[in-house]
């Protein structure tokens, strides 16, 4: 029967001699030992199972979990296992990178500080209690606790002023505004503070087209942290401004 040495198993395996003396120690492996040396020599039957160890921490099993596994006569089980795990992950991986590509495309597309005009169908806010606000800014841990509102749904709809009232998304059977269908003009912009937010409103609202569709509509403007565009900036914030036309 050909044996092996363990320089010459690490070899074949492309592992450490330590990986292998760690498994021999975990009990995973158990080669013979050279009475006269005191080497181990590993048997093909060592390889084998070192291959399974290999295979079963390669798919992400902790050692504890692969000495339950190998006491076991039938395998297949632990494999259709491992598969259901990893496609799982896989499945997050894709979510993930459809994430992070439509976050790249989103900034592609996005210019900052110049008005465009967009169409937007009917949409429905829902006024957010005072409980859940401080100072007029959305307390987010209160609000995620109420399960009421989530941070890219906070909206604000601000007057020719400068008043805030804050809304949240919401459902057509439930809401205290109305957002009409049809053509807005929008703006993005990138702030780092409240102040700055304040002003490019108000360079927003003197545009003439803008104070012109704010004279003949209800005079309200729709501001809200648009989070897509916004996680493309390390400390600063894009803004979304909208306006009926």
């Amino acid at each position: 029967m050909q044996t092996y040495s363990i320089s010459q198993v690490a070899k074949i395996f492309k592992i450490t001699k330590y990986t292998i003396r760690h498994y021999v120690d975990e009990h995973l492996l158990e080669p013979l030992k050279d009475e006269v040396n005191g080497y181990y020599v590993f048997s093909e039957e060592d390889l084998y199972r070192l291959y399974q160890v290999i295979t079963f921490r390669k798919i992400g099993y902790s050692i504890s979990t692969i000495k339950e596994i190998l006491v076991q006569n039938d395998l297949v089980n632990a494999f259709k296992i491992a598969e259901t795990k990893i496609q799982n992950k896989i499945d997050e991986l894709v979510q993930i990178k459809s994430s992070i590509q439509e976050i790249i495309q989103t900034q592609e597309k996005t210019i900052l500080n110049e008005i465009y005009f967009c169409e937007k169908s009917k949409r429905f806010l829902k006024k957010i209690p005072e409980n859940l606000l401080e100072e007029g800014q959305v307390n987010l841990f209160k609000a995620s606790n109420s399960d009421f509102v989530e941070l890219e749904n906070i909206h604000y709809l601000v007057d020719t002023g400068g008043n805030y009232v804050t809304y949240s998304r919401s459902r057509f059977d439930d809401y205290d505004y109305k957002l009409d269908p049809g053509t807005y003009a929008c703006k993005d912009i990138l702030v780092a503070d409240e102040q700055s937010l304040e002003k490019q409103i108000e360079v927003f609202k003197n545009d003439p087209l803008i104070k012109s569709s704010l004279a003949s509509g209800c005079g309200i403007m729709l501001c809200y942290e648009n989070i897509l565009k916004s996680l493309a900036y390390s400390e600063e914030t894009v803004f979304t401004i909208e306006v009926k036309l």
